[in-house]
């Protein structure tokens, strides 16, 4: 079976990652997920279903591409290209957490057996000591009857960001948790923003703020790419000063060309945080190295038995092995940091737990809190 499915997706074996699983309905399959990064990311093909063979994909969400084109050495040139049905162009904030998809899982015949939630390169949510998706997904949605209502009647698969206080990534947010819907697939293919638009009117989802609606042309556009850079790169700046360094209060914005149905994604990141480190910096940054960890989390990683090795063996993969090998120390120490702020985190999540009081009644948890902590920790506590 795994020979057909390369054949079709044109994805090598070695991108594709076996699964067997039961769905929170309580209906077994079985299959493998795309972790090619490209288009069919998270891509799941269905092999097994209930103990009967078959073969469905399903779409996951497609890695973002940079607008930038390598010609020879040198610094890659930012080329936006804009297709002539190009009917509306604009830069939406893209926020920093975990992206949740909704899908349906389908019979032989078509008909919707369950909506299941998961995150990009897991078939379903799986709950681990350093992240409970179930838990936040609860408290953020604890009715999700509108999006499987939005799957089944639109038949698409649908992609929020649950971000905020309680999800911590790169950047520092205020408000304590939220799901916000940022992309909607059907047939493989992103919906434009205006069917994006008007199905998050009807079901009545929060939609990812637009920052600027821009003329569908190519120069204007790349002008604009270049203005939101600077803007949010100056305004992670400001914030490093004020609060320390390593402090972000901006990812960056996606640039969304739409057709009539379709749309296409650049994203766009401010320079200190931008993915592709060779137009940055010549070393692998430390905002970089976090940004694997988090995805190794939400992958559902053992961070308890883990080691950082096994972190540059997932950059090898991506950049310079050369590069990574230099950067093994600056690894380690973020490796380091990271796990010791997950174990905070999951200390702290268990007291909550015992205490019995809401989270949202901070006075009386904050007293209780008190006897755990030092008051030089009791900052880091509240926030």
């Amino acid at each position: 079976m795994l020979a057909q499915i390369t054949a079709i997706t044109g994805v090598g074996a070695r991108y594709w990652e076996p699964f067997q699983v039961t769905s929170p309905g309580g209906i077994p399959f079985a299959g493998y997920v795309c972790r090619q990064e490209s288009e069919k990311l998270g891509m799941l093909a269905v092999i097994e279903l209930a103990g009967q063979e078959r073969l469905e994909f399903i779409a996951g969400m497609p890695k973002i591409p940079y607008p930038y084109r390598s010609e020879g050495e040198g610094r890659p040139q930012l080329v936006i290209p804009v297709p002539s049905d190009i009917v509306d162009a604009r830069f939406t904030l893209k926020l920093d957490g975990t992206a949740i998809l909704f899908y349906a899982l389908k019979d032989t015949d078509g008909r919707v057996l369950e909506v299941i939630p998961r995150t990009r390169l897991q078939p379903v949510l799986t709950a681990s000591r350093w992240g409970d998706w179930w838990a936040l997904l609860h408290a953020v949605l604890p009715d999700r009857s509108p999006v499987e209502q939005a799957v089944r009647v639109e038949d698409v698969v649908l992609v929020f960001e649950l971000w905020g206080a309680r999800n911590p990534h790169l950047v520092r947010y205020e408000t304590p948790l939220a799901l916000t819907l940022h992309t909607g697939i059907r047939q493989y293919r992103p919906i434009s923003f205006l069917r994006l638009r008007d199905l998050a009117e009807r079901y009545g989802f929060d939609l990812v703020p637009t920052l600027e609606v821009a003329e569908p042309h190519a120069e204007g556009l790349a002008q604009a790419y270049r203005r939101w850079q600077e803007r949010m790169e100056t305004a992670n700046q400001e914030a490093a000063a004020r609060v320390g360094p390593g402090t972000f209060v901006q990812e960056g914005t996606v640039l969304i060309l739409s057709t009539v149905e379709t749309a296409i994604y650049y994203k766009c990141k401010p320079p200190s945080i931008e993915e592709i480190h060779w137009t940055t910096a010549p070393s692998l940054s430390k905002p970089l190295i976090l940004q694997t960890l988090h995805k190794m989390l939400e992958n559902g990683y053992d961070f308890a038995g883990g080691r950082p090795e096994d972190v540059q063996a997932i950059l090898a993969a991506e950049f310079d092995p050369h590069e990574v090998t230099a950067a093994t120390d600056l690894i380690a120490r973020t490796w380091t940091e990271f796990v010791t702020e997950l174990e905070r985190r999951e200390r702290l999540r268990r007291l909550v737990e015992a205490s019995g009081l809401d989270v949202r009644d901070l006075p009386n948890l904050m007293r209780h809190l008190a006897a755990y902590y030092p008051r030089h920790e009791m900052g880091r506590v509240y926030a």
